[in-house]
C-alpha cells in the first residue's frame, strides 16, 4: 500500500513541476512589443560597406554620403534597415546570379529619421 502511495505522490508531483513549468514558460516566454517606425531616414554620417549587385559584378563596396535619403524602417534594434533598390523580377527567384540586394541594415548611429 505505501509503494502505491508513493508512486501516486510522485505522479501528483510530476505533474505539478510539468504545470509549473507550462506557466512559467508562458508568462515569461513572451516577446516585447515594439512599434516599428516606417519613413524616411537621412544619412548623418558617411557609411561605407559591402552590397549585393548581382549579375557579373556580384559585389561591390558603396559608400552613402551625408545627406543621401532611403526610405526604412526602425524597429528600435541596433540598426535601421534601408531600401536601397527596388524589387523586380530578377529578385523573384532566388538566389541565382541576377539577384541584388533590396535591403541593407545600417547601423543607427549613421541615420536621423526625417518623416
Amino acid at each position: 500500500m505505501s509503494v502505491l502511495l508513493i508512486v501516486i505522490l510522485l505522479i501528483v508531483m510530476k505533474t505539478k513541476y510539468i504545470f509549473y513549468l507550462i506557466l512559467f514558460s508562458t508568462l515569461f516566454g513572451c516577446q516585447k512589443n515594439t512599434i516599428a517606425i516606417h519613413g524616411t531616414f537621412e544619412f548623418i554620417k558617411e557609411y561605407t560597406t559591402t552590397i549585393t549587385v548581382g549579375g557579373i559584378v556580384g559585389i561591390t563596396e558603396k559608400t552613402f554620403n551625408v545627406g543621401e535619403v532611403y526610405q526604412g524602417t526602425d524597429q528600435g534594434k541596433d540598426y535601421i534597415t534601408i531600401r536601397i533598390a527596388d524589387h523586380s523580377y530578377f529578385n523573384d527567384d532566388c538566389p541565382n546570379s541576377w539577384c541584388y540586394q533590396e535591403l541593407l541594415d545600417v547601423p543607427r548611429e549613421y541615420l536621423m529619421f526625417v518623416e
